[in-house]
C-alpha cells in the first residue's frame, strides 16, 4: 500500500520539474568537492540541453557559447563516482530478491524512476490493471573488455561483439506507458530469465501497480518462465517460435469466422530444465485494416471463440511498447565514454526522463490540458525554455 503523505503533491508540471531537479541536485551534490568551481545545476544543465541538442557531452561543450560550462572529463568523472562499476545486483535475505544497484547515486536515480510511478497512481493512473511488456535492450559497447559484458554476436554491431544489457518492464496501456521496472544484467549477476521476469514483475507489484497480463518475447519462452508467472496469478502471451512441433500446429486445419478471421488452439506442454509447462498454443489468420496478419503465441488463458480474436489483437498491439523504446532513445545522451558505469547512468537517466514526459502529460490532462509531444518536452526542459512553454502548463 503506497503512503500517500511520504509522496509529493505535485499540483502542476512545473512542480513536477522543480522537484525532480532538485532531486538531481542531491546526487551530484554527494560528488561535489566542498570548494568545487561547478555547481550541481551546472552539470545537469549540459547534460541536459545536450540530450536537446542530440549532441555528445564532449560536442555541446565545445561548441556551446554559454559560460562557466564544465569540461566533459569534469562531467564523467561525476558521473563514474555517482555509478561504480563492480556488479549490477545484490541479493537481500534468502530468497527474497530485489531490485538494487551497486551505488547510493543509481539506487537514488532508480528510486526517483520507482517515485514518478508513484506519484502517477496518486494522480490516477493505474486504477485497472495493466498490461505490461517485459524485453531486453543490448547497447553495443567498445571499451575495454570486462567479465560484466554480454556476449551479442547476433546483433551484428558493428566494431564490437559485446554490450552492455537492460531489462524493463512497461506498461503498455496508452497515456499510462509508464517504465515500470528497470535493472542492468551481467553474465556475472546469477539471474536467470525467470529470476529476471520475478524480479521485474514483483517490484511493479509493490509500487502499487496492478498487473492483468504479462507481454514477453520469444527468448522467455521456458518452462521455468511460465511457471513463475503463473505462481504470481498473472497471464501471459508470448510469439511462438517456429520448430517441427509449432509449424506441424500451424498446418492444422483452422476453425472459419464469417468475418474472415481463423483460428487453432491445442494444449500443449513446453519442458526446460527440469521443469514442464502446459501452455496453449493459438494460431490465428485474419485481415484487420485490410492487412494479413498470421501468426502463433503461447498463453496460459482459456482460448475460445470468444476471445480469441481479443487475445489476437492484444498480441498484434503489443509491439506498440516500441514506441516507446524509440522514445527513450531520443532522451538518452550520447557519449564518447567507454566507462560502463557512465552509460548505466544515462540509460537510467533516459528512464528517468521518459517517466517524467509522461508524468507530466498525466498531470496536464488532469488540468484539462492537451498532451505534448516529447520534443516539446525536451525543449521545456532546455535552458531558457522552460518558462515559455510552461505558461500553458497549469
Amino acid at each position: 500500500m503506497i503512503e500517500t503523505e511520504t509522496i509529493p503533491q505535485l499540483r502542476n508540471a512545473r512542480e513536477a520539474k522543480k522537484f525532480f531537479s532538485s532531486c538531481m541536485k542531491e546526487i551530484f551534490l554527494r560528488e561535489m568537492k566542498p570548494r568545487s568551481k561547478y555547481a550541481p545545476g551546472d552539470i545537469i544543465r549540459v547534460i541536459r540541453n545536450a540530450i536537446f541538442m542530440k549532441e555528445y557531452v564532449e560536442t555541446y561543450v565545445r561548441n556551446s557559447t554559454l559560460k562557466h560550462n564544465p569540461s566533459g572529463d569534469t562531467i564523467f568523472r561525476m558521473v563514474k563516482g555517482i555509478a561504480s562499476e563492480s556488479g549490477s545486483h545484490k541479493r537481500s535475505g534468502s530468497g527474497n530478491r530485489k531490485i538494487v544497484t551497486n551505488h547510493e547515486g543509481m539506487d537514488s536515480i532508480s528510486r526517483l524512476i520507482d517515485l514518478s510511478v508513484k506519484i502517477a497512481i496518486v494522480k490516477g493512473a493505474f486504477q485497472k490493471p495493466v498490461n505490461v511488456a517485459i524485453d531486453e535492450h543490448d547497447e553495443p559497447y567498445f571499451g575495454m573488455d570486462n567479465r560484466y559484458l554480454i556476449g551479442v554476436e547476433s546483433h551484428k554491431f558493428r566494431g564490437t561483439k559485446k554490450a552492455y544489457r537492460f531489462a524493463t518492464l512497461e506498461s503498455v496501456r496508452k497515456g499510462e506507458r509508464f517504465a515500470l521496472s528497470v535493472m542492468k544484467r551481467d553474465q556475472l549477476d546469477g539471474i536467470d530469465g525467470s529470476g529476471e521476469v520475478d524480479m521485474l514483475l514483483r517490484h511493479a507489484m509493490s509500487l502499487g501497480v496492478k498487473i492483468n497480463m504479462v507481454l514477453i518475447d520469444r527468448g522467455y519462452i521456458a518452462a521455468d518462465v511460465f511457471n513463475k508467472i503463473e505462481s504470481l496469478n498473472l497471464k501471459y502471451i508470448t510469439p511462438a517460435k517456429d520448430n517441427p512441433k509449432t509449424l506441424r500446429f500451424k498446418s492444422m486445419e483452422m476453425k472459419h469466422s464469417d468475418d474472415g478471421f481463423s483460428y487453432f488452439t491445442v494444449k500443449d506442454m513446453i519442458s526446460s530444465g527440469n521443469e514442464d509447462a502446459e501452455s496453449t498454443f493459438v494460431h490465428v489468420n485474419y485481415y484487420p485494416e485490410r492487412k494479413r496478419h498470421d501468426f502463433s503465441f503461447y498463453t496460459n488463458m482459456d482460448v475460445n471463440e470468444k476471445n480469441v480474436r481479443e487475445l489476437a489483437e492484444i498480441y498484434r498491439k503489443r509491439w506498440s511498447i516500441e514506441n516507446g523504446y524509440q522514445e527513450k532513445a531520443g532522451t538518452k545522451e550520447k557519449t564518447h565514454s567507454p566507462e560502463m558505469g557512465v552509460r548505466y547512468f544515462f540509460f537510467f537517466l533516459s528512464v528517468l526522463l521518459y517517466n517524467l514526459w509522461i508524468l507530466v502529460n498525466l498531470i496536464r490532462l488532469g488540468s484539462g490540458y492537451a498532451w505534448i509531444t516529447l520534443m516539446d518536452f525536451l525543449i521545456a526542459m532546455s535552458r531558457g525554455r522552460w518558462k515559455i512553454i510552461m505558461n500553458d502548463f497549469g
